[in-house]
């Protein structure tokens, strides 16, 4: 399947962290506003990660320097903007963006949360206009928070039921395990909302039983990973017997160290065993990647077929919380 008509090939992206997406042009423009130039060596060092680090948590605090840059609704508003314009331009038509609250708003005065969501809303209102693209919000919770905070944030997700799809957990899966997170998930679930968690994805005896742990009793819909599923046949065919769908990230799998090449990722391994499953981005802006990257990764470094392609999206429609009636409005 040539470039052409792999970018052309209708997408599903279901596991997109907004606030590390932003485009480097962005990034340099926020920089050189406090007046910080670099070259683009020390950017790459700086702000991407384009090698395995050794582990998630070393991951997730490279983080931080994106996140502190991103600190009024104006820069949300296009960050978002042009998140949904590069996925477009890339084929994809239904479109989940996952952000945290917490996340910018513990880092700067300047943004209250209300303030930041609309300006995410204003983002993927333009973006709706302009481009074939349907686009739903999670509301991501942070296990590293206590339950009180996260309790706040999902008042604020109820609030704004109208705007939020699902509920997600996210951060350190070994360190801050899914029981304390219970009866939040069940007041989430009781509110309405789906459910997709972050699990299966840290180094550790205990990961491939979290995914199982996290739809027993975290009510998940999906997992947001779910890449060491084959290290526990019992947790395989209990995902396979229900149909779960994976949202795998090839890039960040081996970014964080799941995998010792980008071409060693199980993915191929996970889908034949029966598995649905997605591929997306991650965290496209400090990865250096798009989801086209992705899709090349699949086809040049696994040999993965169009027919393939079409059943992933398939599965990819099917387990996406948008709503049929917009899904229709972009889908060909």
């Amino acid at each position: 399947m040539q470039d052409d008509a792999l970018k052309t090939l209708p997408k599903v992206e279901l596991h997109c962290h907004l606030e590390l997406t932003a485009r480097h042009a962005l990034l340099k423009e926020l920089l050189a506003m406090r007046g910080k130039t670099m070259d683009d060596a020390q950017f790459r060092r700086d702000y991407l990660i384009t090698e395995p680090v050794g582990d998630l948590p070393t991951l997730l605090n490279i983080f931080l320097g994106h996140r502190d840059l991103l600190d009024s609704p104006e820069i949300v508003e296009r960050m978002t903007y042009e998140c949904c314009e590069d996925m477009a331009a890339n084929g994809v038509r239904l479109l989940e963006l996952r952000y945290a609250p917490s996340f910018l708003c513990d880092a700067h005065a300047s943004l209250t949360p209300d303030s930041m969501h609309a300006a995410v809303l204003r983002g993927v209102a333009r973006a709706e206009r302009d481009f074939p693209l349907a686009v739903g919000l999670i509301c991501l919770l942070q296990r590293i928070k206590t339950v009180e905070e996260n309790r706040y944030w999902l008042d604020f997700a109820i609030e704004k039921k109208s705007d939020f799809l699902a509920v997600d957990l996210a951060d350190n899966e070994l360190a801050f395990g899914p029981e304390p997170f219970i009866p939040l998930f069940e007041r989430a679930k009781s509110e309405g909302f789906h459910v997709t968690i972050h699990a299966g994805e840290a180094e550790g005896p205990q990961a491939a039983r979290n995914i199982r742990n996290s739809i027993e009793m975290l009510h998940a819909d999906r997992i947001g990973h779910g890449v060491r599923i084959l290290e526990d046949p019992e947790v395989l065919e209990f995902v396979r017997e229900r149909g779960t769908v994976l949202e795998l990230c090839p890039t960040s799998n081996w970014l964080s160290g799941v995998c010792p090449t980008r071409e060693a990722h199980p993915f191929r391994a996970i889908m034949e065993a029966g598995i649905r499953t997605t591929v997306n981005t991650d965290d496209p802006g400090i990865m250096n990647i798009d989801i086209m990257d992705e899709y090349r990764l699949l086809r040049d470094g696994m040999g993965f077929t169009q027919a393939e392609f079409e059943q992933i999206n398939t599965w990819g429609r099917e387990a996406c919380f948008i709503p049929e009636g917009r899904k229709a409005e972009v889908w060909p």
